[in-house]
């Protein structure tokens, strides 16, 4: 019976049941940010300025510019690195609990969300004020989404504490949202841009995750180690 204790204490901590990449309402939450994403780009196809809500809010940027426009470029900068800094922490990450879905998911989900915001502001081909610069959506803001999204996803998966989960997920949205409004204290978008910059970053990155976890075949019974144990 000691034998017995001895045994039983040596082994390690059960594994647990590890959830898909695409959480379960990820298909919905894709499918609405796509519906907003079209009814945004069909209201300034090709448009050259701005629309009743966008002129609105710039009058608010235009204020806001003169006061925090030094602040909202440094904000802005910040970007590349932190973008950066997710694809290798969640590439590490997933290789460290042998997720390799979520490996995948990082090191593609931001590259991917970089390239269709490009394709759709060619697309869409917004123009401010005879600017020849395509606007429509704003690249940061889908970008930051993308960063967010990448980051909650990967520490969900790879059950770190609810403390920890919770931390990651108020930082990084916070983040995204401080990088929105960054872009329109800078002006360099309206309202609508930035909008549609979230709705791409939300498309995107589940629309990768939701691929990857159906290309992985996942399935209840799959189990991952603690990465605590």
């Amino acid at each position: 019976m000691v034998r017995n204790v001895m045994l039983i204490g040596r082994l390690r901590p059960s594994p647990v049941a590890s959830p898909p990449l695409a959480p379960p309402r990820a298909i919905f939450v894709a499918v609405a940010a796509l519906v907003v994403g079209i009814l945004l780009a069909a209201l300034v196809w090709h448009a050259t300025r701005l629309q009743p809500v966008d002129a609105w809010t710039l009058r608010w940027q235009e204020m806001a510019l003169i006061r925090a426009g030094g602040v909202a470029s440094i904000v802005s900068a910040t970007l590349t690195p932190v973008v950066v800094l997710t694809m290798v922490t969640g590439a590490v990450l997933g290789w460290r609990v042998q997720r390799w879905d979520l490996t995948l998911f990082a090191l593609a989900a931001l590259p991917a969300t970089y390239a269709v915001e490009v394709l759709l502001k060619r697309l869409v081909h917004r123009q401010w004020e005879g600017d020849p610069a395509l606007i429509f959506p704003s690249g940061h803001a889908a970008m930051a989404t993308a960063v967010a999204l990448t980051a909650i996803l990967a520490v969900r998966v790879t059950h770190v504490a609810r403390r920890a989960r919770m931390a990651v997920a108020c930082l990084t949205i916070g983040y995204a949202l401080v990088i929105a409004v960054a872009r329109l204290v800078e002006t360099v978008h309206p309202l609508t841009d930035v909008l549609g910059g979230v709705a791409t970053g939300l498309v995107v990155t589940l629309g990768v995750a939701l691929a990857l976890t159906a290309l992985f075949g996942w399935r209840p019974d799959r189990v991952s180690s603690d990465p605590d144990g």
